[in-house]
């Protein structure tokens, strides 16, 4: 029997409507694949219906789950997959999730502070605006991605976070990214222009209702 090659990614997301989710850790392994170009089929996990089989396979019942189908192994989380996509298709190459500069690592943390602060609290603020600034500052520096001219593992775990950020801290704090920092702007705006990214994209709406229910949870 032929083996069956190319990779299967389950990702949150409706079969029913073949409509993609709103997780940034899917979002990246995807990317990771689309970048590699390599080949996979996209299947999608409704969290509110989980199948059983998940959980035998992942036993935390998270997403993305990403089989290689010429091994038959899983993984389960998306930085280790993504290392695995770079030892297996090097080309082009991304870099290892560990070889990432400081920079940008404390946004998505700074941001899910701000989410689950109570209503009328501002106090989380100014350390996330401090985390953009530093990395606006680096970006400055050593943009256009993370690591310079081309794109790394980094820009495929660092970019759908912001992107979630970006959406839902406008809707439901009233909060912008600052416009004095226009690498992080001219970041995003590189990041979403890419093909891969135009095959992985998913509405705002999801976004923000994947947020909602975390909304002063803290």
């Amino acid at each position: 029997m032929a083996v069956q090659l190319g990779y299967e990614a389950w990702v949150k997301g409706d079969s029913a409507t073949k409509s993609l989710g709103d997780c940034p850790f899917c979002h990246r392994a995807l990317l990771a694949l689309e970048e590699k170009q390599a080949k996979y089929t996209r299947d999608y996990v409704k969290f509110s219906d989980k199948p059983k089989w998940l959980f035998d396979v992942n036993p935390e019942g998270s997403v993305p789950v990403v089989k290689d189908n010429e091994t038959s192994e899983w993984f389960v989380d998306s930085a280790k997959f993504v290392d695995y996509l770079e030892d297996k298709h090097p080309a082009p190459a991304l870099g290892k999730s560990t070889d990432v500069p400081d920079a940008g690592t404390k946004v998505f943390p700074s941001f899910v502070a701000v989410i689950k602060s109570p209503e009328g609290d501002n106090s989380k603020i100014g350390p996330l605006v401090e985390e953009l600034k530093g990395l606006n500052n680096h970006l400055e520096s050593n943009g256009p991605f993370l690591k310079g001219k081309d794109i790394s593992s980094g820009d495929l775990a660092l970019a759908p976070k912001l992107h979630h950020m970006q959406i839902a801290l406008e809707a439901f704090k009233g909060f912008e990214i600052p416009q004095e920092f226009e690498a992080v702007y001219a970041y995003l705006e590189n990041m979403r222009s890419r093909q891969s990214w135009q095959n992985t994209q998913y509405s705002d709406e999801a976004v923000l209702s994947g947020w909602k229910p975390k909304l002063g949870s803290g």
